[in-house]
């Protein structure tokens, strides 16, 4: 099968690297997403354990059209009683990037009509459709003058896991919180802090990438559980495998703070949600009162005013830039923030940047290195360190 995994902008090697490590063939990033081949084991596989994708999609045709009758009669050939019967439900969803194509709603209704069209023609019947629970949930991709047809394989959006049924204001996606996780280059073995924890969900993220925890529930009513080729002996294996893959022992130290009551109390909640009260801790503590650590890597996602409405913004990201030079000696500090004025006011260069959208927001996401003394005298140190052994 041809499969498109979407996820958020500036994933997609994050995505990449997952698939890779699944075992995928012919991958090939683009534009907040990752188009690959694979077979049916790797498709179930992928909704379990992808923890940086929003929507497995598998690719049915593609053609060229000039206007509304092309798309009905291109849509109307394919053999759709293949996948679903007249007891089945389904429901159409368009996305449209076109100048000739503007309205997704009127490309939806048209392919719907092609459907129902046939079946009628065929059987002198026709399946109903669901748009909150169809049993086939179809997406149709106009590009200029490119359609795309595919069946969503997911269902409800990848992003929600389940462990997260209570929230503090401006909450991270889970997906994006993963991929911070995973951008940073972390080793699943050294301490993991988030000193701004909100809800939690960087923390829940870090713990399930430790253990090798799956992303989803075995349990999830996916998509791809509702299609005539669904194979049940094949999910079960794969689900059985998986679970053999967690490793919950020896798992490093992640910590939380939050100086809201709330939000540690949201945040212990979606920790026991996910299962991992054994491994996270989370405390109400200030930040820029916290004790100093050394040798700790922290990822978090501090407010901002054009969510959170922080009275001074600059003056509270220079606080924070002052709290991790003067706490967090030989610490790796990465942040994601909107507010991309307000970065400037840390006083540190970072060593690296990425840009990404947490959710409609553009946002960079750098990381700091804390040093005693310069980086001159780190770098000297260093060589001489290495002059030794």
């Amino acid at each position: 099968m041809k499969l498109i995994v979407k996820t958020l902008e500036g994933l997609e090697d994050v995505l990449y690297d997952e698939l890779i490590n699944l075992g995928a063939d012919n991958a090939e990033r683009v534009n907040r997403a990752v188009i690959l081949e694979g077979d049916k084991k790797l498709l179930y596989k992928a909704h379990l354990k992808l923890r940086t994708a929003i929507k497995i999609l598998v690719f049915m045709e593609e053609f060229v059209i000039q206007n509304e009758k092309d798309l009905y009669d291109a849509v109307k050939k394919i053999k759709w009683e293949d996948f679903f019967g007249l007891d089945n439900t389904f429901a159409v969803d368009a996305v449209i990037n076109s100048p000739i194509f503007t309205h997704a709603n009127f490309i939806a209704l048209k392919t719907k009509d092609a459907i129902v069209d046939r079946y009628r023609e065929k059987f002198g019947s026709r399946p109903n459709v669901d748009p909150k629970d169809p049993d086939l949930k179809i997406n149709v991709h106009i590009r200029d003058q490119i359609a795309t047809i595919s069946l969503d394989s997911s269902g409800s959006s990848l992003h929600m896991r389940g462990y997260r049924r209570q929230q503090v204001d401006a909450p991270l996606n889970e997906v994006l919180a993963a991929g911070l996780v995973l951008l940073s280059g972390w080793d699943k073995k050294s301490d993991l802090v988030d000193p701004m924890c909100g809800s939690g969900t960087i923390l829940c993220e870090a713990a399930g990438i430790a253990a090798n925890k799956p992303a989803q529930s075995y349990e999830r009513n996916f998509g791809f559980k509702k299609w005539k080729s669904f194979d049940l002996p094949l999910w079960e294996m794969v689900c059985e495998e998986v679970e053999k893959e967690i490793t919950m022992t020896d798992m490093p130290k992640i910590k939380g703070y939050d100086v809201n009551s709330k939000a540690v109390t949201i945040s212990l909640a979606n920790i026991l949600n996910a299962g991992f009260e054994n491994h996270i801790t989370v405390e109400r503590e200030d930040y820029f009162y916290q004790d100093d650590m050394e040798n700790t890597l922290l990822i978090f996602n501090p407010p901002y005013d054009e969510r959170l409405k922080e009275q001074d913004v600059n003056e509270f990201y220079k606080n924070i830039g002052d709290k991790l030079k003067s706490a967090f000696t030989n610490s790796i500090a990465w942040i994601l923030s909107g507010h991309l004025d307000a970065m400037k006011n840390l006083g540190l260069r970072p060593s690296a940047k990425k840009k990404l959208l947490n959710g409609s927001i553009p946002s960079v996401f750098c990381k700091f290195e804390m040093y005693k003394g310069s980086k001159k005298q780190k770098y000297n140190q260093d060589q001489q360190n290495e002059s030794h052994l």
